[in-house]
């Protein structure tokens, strides 16, 4: 595949957001976003293999590595809604790598270990945002690396960015219920956008599970205790009753339509959201990273995920089992979510 230049791909992001653009000038244009977001596999399989090497020596068994491409509709909002000064070639998190380990002693560790190949790697690193120390208004906590690839034998790779992300299990458990929660309401919660009560309630939670971890929450809630922060949580519920409706979640059970494939490498998820919600698993072998790629755009231009009753990801992992553990939001599945929750609100109020 050619390298693109920084103008056409910039060129593209500007008609993709543009309601004035014909219909063959968007065509053209989703079809330079999606072969351009496609490079970034082959940046990412590079990080990957490093990123898992470094989580077996710090957690073993007990960590998850998985990468992603980022999803269509996420990277419009971002360039249309939420930086809206930011072009499409500046977007750092196109390819995604996450590792999710038990706890922040862990998370630390692993931190450490990409500081000391930061030092002699060939790529760039551009930028580190430590949102455990200090975590966004939202509510979100974990640590984001990014590298800028260096490749100048092969210009098509050369320069593409890689965010890897590290969370701890809670700080995980809270981001994937946002987003679950987000894509049954309907209201874009990842992005700060929608039910303020919700919106209002996951800041609280993020605090008290900051407060769990011995960190930090952030500022708004610097000098609330525990109590304080439960107290809060149960007026908030009281009013609104967010416990019950998290249980409506719960309850709800997604059809699951598992493709086996032994070895597979890559995998497509499709969950859909409607009478019958479905969660359904292409999977494919490494050496069908294309037809993967194929499916995940076919996929995306289907009318129910244009309307936002579906969602689809395209994933890198080893294992189904730890797919389901890393992208929980994907199968409508709080249950660990709640079950801390409730032990750190049940714990308090027993004091």
């Amino acid at each position: 595949m050619k390298p693109f230049s920084h103008s056409e791909i910039n060129h593209a992001g500007r008609v993709l957001i543009a309601d004035q653009a014909t219909p063959q000038e968007r065509d053209a244009a989703w079809q330079t976003l999606n072969d351009w977001r496609s490079l970034h596999l082959v940046p990412l399989n590079t990080f990957q293999a490093t990123l898992r090497h470094y989580v077996k020596e710090v957690a073993e068994r007990k960590g998850i590595v998985v990468q992603r491409l980022k999803r269509a509709p996420t990277i419009l909002d971002k360039l249309k809604n939420r930086q809206q000064t930011m072009r499409l070639r500046q977007m750092q998190d196109i390819g995604g790598l996450r590792a999710i380990v038990p706890d922040i002693k862990k998370a630390r560790e692993l931190e450490k270990k990409f500081n000391a190949y930061s030092a002699r790697t060939k790529h760039h690193l551009t930028k580190k945002r430590d949102y455990i120390a200090a975590p966004k208004k939202s509510g979100y906590r974990g640590i984001h690396i990014i590298y800028q690839y260096h490749s100048p034998e092969k210009p098509e790779y050369d320069g593409l960015y890689v965010e890897i992300q590290l969370r701890t299990r809670l700080q995980h458990l809270w981001a994937t219920a946002v987003e679950t929660v987000g894509f049954f309401l309907q209201e874009a919660l990842k992005s700060s956008q929608g039910n303020q009560d919700w919106l209002d309630f996951f800041k609280l939670v993020s605090a008290l599970l900051a407060r769990e971890e011995n960190e930090q929450p952030h500022a708004d809630f610097g000098l609330c205790t525990k109590a304080e922060l439960v107290a809060k949580i149960n007026q908030l519920d009281r009013s609104r009753h967010v416990f019950k409706h998290l249980e409506t979640i719960q309850k709800t059970k997604f059809a699951r339509e598992n493709s086996k494939l032994n070895g597979a490498a890559y995998w497509v998820i499709e969950t859909l959201l409607n009478g019958n919600s479905t969660v359904k698993f292409y999977p494919f072998l490494e050496s069908q990273k294309e037809a993967a790629d194929l499916t995940y755009r076919q996929l995306e231009q289907t009318p129910e995920y244009l309307l936002g009753k579906k969602q689809v990801v395209l994933i890198s992992s080893d294992s189904l089992s730890k797919i389901e553990k890393a992208y929980p939001n994907f199968l409508g599945d709080i249950d660990e979510f709640i079950k801390e929750l409730r032990r750190m609100v049940f714990s308090i109020k027993s004091k």
